[in-house]
């Protein structure tokens, strides 16, 4: 009989996610302070930088469900942030805007992301940041190529 000892503090999956939400929540935490979330700065960060985006695409570049983004574009619809416009070559979607308030929050968000980013990396050499996206790249490749689930 062989007896796996699994230790689930060890798992690289469950060190990286446990990581990944401590780091989200100390940038929500910095965002809130400016009262917007960091689901709002994504969403008029992509809008900004996606020149004609429409809500399936944002949904697809933040990972989110459709019915998710849009409660969140129509709350930053409310509060004067985007506006929606006609798609002239499909006018079954609408194409996401800054407005002039949107465009000023998500500049004025992009410093606070600058200066988390920065806090995080502290002391940390670009050769250590390089091959740490590299190692996070092969074992999401290794995941994604990998489809047998293994018999119990």
């Amino acid at each position: 009989m062989v007896i796996i000892m699994f230790d689930l503090d060890d798992c690289i999956a469950f060190i990286t996610c446990r990581s990944a939400k401590k780091l989200s929540d100390h940038f929500e935490k910095r965002l809130n302070y400016h009262n917007i979330t960091r689901s709002q700065w994504i969403a008029l960060y992509y809008i900004k930088n996606n020149n004609m985006i429409t809500q399936k695409q944002l949904a697809d570049k933040m990972s989110l469900k459709e019915p998710s983004v849009v409660r969140l574009v129509e709350k930053m619809e409310a509060l004067g942030w985007i506006h929606r416009e006609n798609n002239q070559n499909d006018k079954r979607t609408k194409l996401l805007m800054l407005t002039n308030e949107g465009q000023k929050i998500e500049t004025e968000m992009l410093e606070i992301a600058e200066h988390f980013k920065s806090d995080a990396l502290d002391g940390l050499s670009q050769q250590e940041l390089d091959s740490f996206k590299s190692t996070l790249s092969k074992m999401l490749d290794n995941i994604e190529t990998s489809s047998i689930i293994p018999p119990l």
